[in-house]
């Protein structure tokens, strides 16, 4: 866990203004005694997502890279494939808007879906991941490393997730924080998308656990492997068998649990 540590003092490198996080005063009670110190909270905002001018969901996210979230949250929900190129994303005040080419009735198919928390792998049809890319062991532990030093917000507030998205050889290439999980991944996913990146060839690596619904993500999105210092669930371990996407959970080194299609692992 972060800490939500006290505000370092006046000119701080680090003590400087962020979208992410705003300093609020609180008691810190301790065995010795209590104290009124400011801390670094974390922003939690509401963002309307509209398609072809029908609402489609409604984000609670930190406010940055909205554009990445729509982007990637379309994907990941499979309302587009990985490939597709969509009209310009707006973002006016609290709504995000963008033009997809899909006809009403599909659309309002795809958005009366039933979703747990913000996706449900509900197609009749389950993605397959043919990538033949092989990832290293030390590989994977290299990049599930790199989220505790990447992570910012995580680090100032204790109430953020990160997402990135790495190459096969552990290096990330793009790298996001929310508020939410599920937003961590869409906007890392989406970042990447808009910079043409080959998800197929990638590790998607996020913070906590790897629940079916943020598996049902990696396989929208095309991604061979998906990695989690945390634990991982039955359902999630069924889904990326059938996907054939390598599942990784409890990413410690030097060990780790691989769930499904071990044979990407080398050594």
């Amino acid at each position: 866990m972060g800490t939500g540590r006290p505000l370092k003092a006046s000119g701080d490198e680090e003590d400087i203004s962020s979208p992410f996080y705003v300093p609020v005063k609180c008691l810190k009670i301790t065995d010795s005694e209590n104290q009124y110190i400011d801390v670094d909270v974390i922003v939690e905002e509401r963002f309307d997502l509209f398609v072809n001018e029908v609402h489609i969901t409604t984000f609670f996210a930190s406010p940055v890279e909205l554009e990445e979230l729509a982007l990637g949250f379309l994907v990941c929900e499979g309302f587009i494939e990985p490939n597709i190129n969509i009209g310009p994303i707006t973002v006016r005040s609290n709504s995000i808007y963008c033009m997809i080419d899909v006809d009403a009735v599909e659309l309002a198919a795809l958005t009366h879906q039933q979703r747990c928390g913000t996706t449900d792998y509900c197609k009749d049809t389950i993605r397959r991941i043919s990538s033949d890319v092989m990832f290293s062991k030390e590989a994977v532990i290299e990049a599930v490393e790199q989220l505790k030093e990447k992570g910012r917000a995580w680090h100032k507030t204790g109430g953020a997730h990160t997402s990135m998205v790495c190459d096969n050889k552990g290096k990330v290439l793009f790298f996001c924080e929310d508020v939410g999980r599920a937003c961590s991944v869409d906007k890392v996913v989406g970042k990447a998308l808009m910079n043409g990146t080959d998800l197929s060839q990638c590790i998607l690596v996020t913070t906590g656990r790897l629940a079916s619904t943020m598996v049902s993500k990696a396989v929208n999105a095309g991604f061979s492997l998906v990695a989690s210092k945390g634990a991982t669930v039955r359902e999630a371990v069924e889904l990326a068998e059938k996907a054939g996407i390598t599942l990784v959970a409890f990413v410690r080194r030097p060990d780790m649990y691989v769930y499904s299609w071990e044979q990407r692992i080398d050594g």
